[in-house]
């Protein structure tokens, strides 16, 4: 049993080169798989040799059809009892103890899952603010973004991950959270009460919001009951002019959204500190 750290890049050198150095500054060897396709010299030179130096251990040659389909590529290639830990191209762990932290909690955990928090950074790499894990995971938070678990926090063993079919590759944004969501159906996930990775916006997830949004509608109408319809598209709508405002505004002044978000997130972690 191992837990497979498994990185997808196409043509983000600049992503790939940030994920190594933080898999490189593990206080213990990581094992990690890197899929790419072929036709990207730069990427294949640089992979090929992280892993003549013994840094990656496996290079999956995918097809080039999507994230999703090459993350399932891995998913099918592990063996069923490893544990994989996606951390695509320009994801981070958290501290140089992540990947030793989760190897303790998969020792000893019964759960087929486990969770734990993320920090939010913009994409020139300042920390907007820290994401704890969810107490407790449940669809309708994830679904509707709130104490949501990002994917590059979550980690699974691969038979589990293999039973339910890997990602659903219509979705082409939210088919991770479609994955946790349906995960949570079977089990609940153990929660690690550490914060493991750091997501960068500005990646497919950031410029691709509204078809994020019109993915999740659909999610939320599957996985979730019926009293959650007018919910459901009251949120859509929502989100669907939040997400066009917030995109120009952006666009304008990136510094300024950032700046803004913090400010946002500070007030919210207040609170909730006087609520609890």
């Amino acid at each position: 049993m191992s837990v497979n750290v498994v990185t997808v890049v196409k043509d983000d050198l600049e992503g790939i080169r940030r994920t190594s150095k933080s898999v490189i500054q593990q206080s213990i060897p990581v094992h990690w798989i890197v899929v790419t396709p072929r036709g990207y010299p730069d990427i294949s030179e640089y992979v090929e040799g992280l892993k003549l130096d013994g840094i990656v251990d496996a290079i999956i040659e995918d097809d080039g059809l999507g994230v999703y389909p090459a993350m399932n590529q891995a998913i099918s290639w592990c063996d069923k009892e490893d544990w994989i830990w996606f951390l695509n191209a320009g994801d981070t762990f958290a501290d140089k103890d992540s990947y030793s932290k989760v190897i303790s909690v998969i020792a000893r955990t019964t759960k087929k899952w486990v969770y734990g928090g993320h920090f939010l950074a913009s994409h020139s790499g300042s920390i907007i603010t820290e994401m704890p894990a969810a107490k407790q995971f449940k669809s309708s938070n994830q679904l509707f973004s709130r104490k949501y678990v990002s994917h590059q926090a979550a980690i699974f063993k691969a038979q589990f991950l293999q039973r339910l079919n890997g990602f659903n590759t219509q979705y082409k944004i939210a088919s991770d959270w479609d994955l946790m969501a349906r995960a949570s159906q079977i089990c609940k996930g153990d929660r690690i009460p550490e914060t493991l990775s750091i997501f960068y916006l500005g990646g497919l997830s950031t410029y691709s919001r509204q078809q994020g949004n019109q993915e999740l509608l659909k999610i939320r109408s599957i996985q979730l009951s019926k009293k959650y319809v007018i919910k459901n598209y009251w949120w859509f709508f929502y989100r669907s002019g939040r997400n066009y405002i917030v995109r120009r505004f952006e666009i304008a002044n990136p510094e300024k959204a950032n700046s803004i978000r913090r400010f946002r997130f500070l007030v919210r972690k207040k609170l909730r500190k006087k609520l609890d």
